[in-house]
C-alpha cells in the first residue's frame, strides 16, 4: 500500500505543481506517512517558528520560485524528492517547515516524508505555500537569491 501511495504522489510531484487557487482546496488534516508524525502548521505559525530558529525548506519549482520569491533564509531544495539530505540541517531535532506554491501542490509532503524516514524528529508541512505565505503579508525574498 505504502508503495502505491508513494507512486501516486511521485507521480503528482513529477507533474508539477499549478499555480490554483488555494481557496478551492478542503481544510488540511494532519499528514502521517512514517514513523514520525508529520505536522501542517498554519502560516502564522510557521512564521512564530521560524522566528525561534526553526528552518524552512522551499520544495517549489524554479518557475515558482521566479515568479513568488521565497520565505527568506529558506533551504532551497534542488528537488522536492531526491534532494541530497545534506542540504537539510545536520541536528535531526530540528523543526523543518516544508513549504511549496498553495494548498493543491505536493511537492512539501515528499520532500517532508523524505526528511522523515531520514530521522528528521519534527517535521511540518505549510500547506498554504508560498501563495498563503504572500497572501498574509510575510516577507518574501527574491528569486535567484543572490
Amino acid at each position: 500500500m505504502r508503495t502505491i501511495l508513494l507512486s501516486l504522489l511521485l507521480t503528482v510531484v513529477l507533474a508539477g505543481c499549478k499555480d490554483a487557487n488555494p481557496s478551492a482546496a478542503a481544510e488540511p488534516a494532519p499528514v502521517e506517512k512514517s514513523e514520525v508524525a508529520m505536522s501542517v502548521i498554519s502560516v502564522d505559525d510557521a512564521d512564530k517558528a521560524l522566528q525561534s530558529g526553526a528552518v524552512a525548506v522551499d520544495a517549489n519549482s524554479d518557475r515558482t520560485r521566479k515568479k513568488n520569491g521565497t520565505v527568506p533564509n529558506a533551504v532551497i531544495l534542488t528537488s522536492s524528492y531526491k534532494y541530497d539530505l545534506a542540504q537539510l540541517p545536520e541536528d535531526k531535532s530540528k523543526d523543518l517547515i516544508f513549504y511549496c506554491s498553495n494548498t493543491n501542490c505536493t511537492a512539501s509532503d515528499a520532500a517532508a516524508e523524505r526528511a522523515s524516514t531520514n530521522g528528521y524528529k519534527k517535521v511540518h508541512i505549510m500547506r498554504e505555500g508560498i501563495k498563503g505565505w504572500k497572501d498574509a503579508g510575510k516577507a518574501t525574498k527574491p528569486y535567484p537569491q543572490s
